[in-house]
């Protein structure tokens, strides 16, 4: 009997590891966190079915690697809020920049993994910007869904919120920017924190 290919394993525990890193988000009507895992698979669907309802002119395979593997980094990196402080954020570009050499070492023999994961960082591509767009989309789902709570708890305000989204949406894939800024007028009109 022949032994199983070690990556296997390594494929599982990265997924158990990448389960374990609690994100910013709650769940919904919950007080548990999202994590990396349930993150990563709503990413995934949501641009599968943005590709599909608007025909989206990009190939859906590599959106779909790249949805899947964008946080594979935080396995060694953690993640950052979006509303950190830029001297967390570029901290976190470093690490990130470190757990991709790591990761890519680890997972030499999976190199189409390792590929989609350096596409990703570095936005090689149109689909790479469209993952990194929806990935940018997703919170205000999550958000919105859960009135805001991480918002009020961290204390974001209006006019932060507003600032933080123009900026994301001017960085955004022409692919579904329209899509976006929807996205983002309709989160304005439920924010917690409105102008009166």
């Amino acid at each position: 009997m022949s032994t199983p290919d070690s990556l296997f394993s390594s494929l599982q525990q990265i997924l158990i590891d990448l389960s374990l890193i609690n994100r910013a988000h709650y769940l919904a009507n919950t007080n548990r966190h999202e994590n990396d895992i349930e993150h990563s698979m709503t990413v995934a669907i949501l641009c599968w079915y943005i590709h599909d309802r608007y025909k989206i002119d990009l190939d859906i395979s590599k959106i779909l690697k790249y949805a899947l593997t964008h946080d594979f980094v935080e396995r060694y990196a953690g993640d950052v809020n979006t509303f950190a402080s830029s001297s967390e954020r570029n901290s976190k570009i470093d690490r990130e920049r470190e757990s991709l050499d790591r990761l890519s070492n680890e997972f030499n023999e999976f190199g189409d993994m390792i590929s989609s994961m350096q596409n990703y960082e570095s936005k090689a591509d149109k689909e790479s910007l469209f993952v990194w767009t929806v990935d940018k989309m997703q919170p205000l789902i999550m958000g919105d869904m859960d009135s805001w709570r991480l918002y009020q708890e961290i204390g974001i305000s209006y006019d932060q919120f507003i600032a933080k989204y123009d900026e994301l949406l001017a960085n955004s894939s022409d692919y579904c920017r329209e899509i976006f800024e929807g996205l983002i007028e309709y989160s304005k009109s439920t924010y917690y924190d409105q102008p009166d």
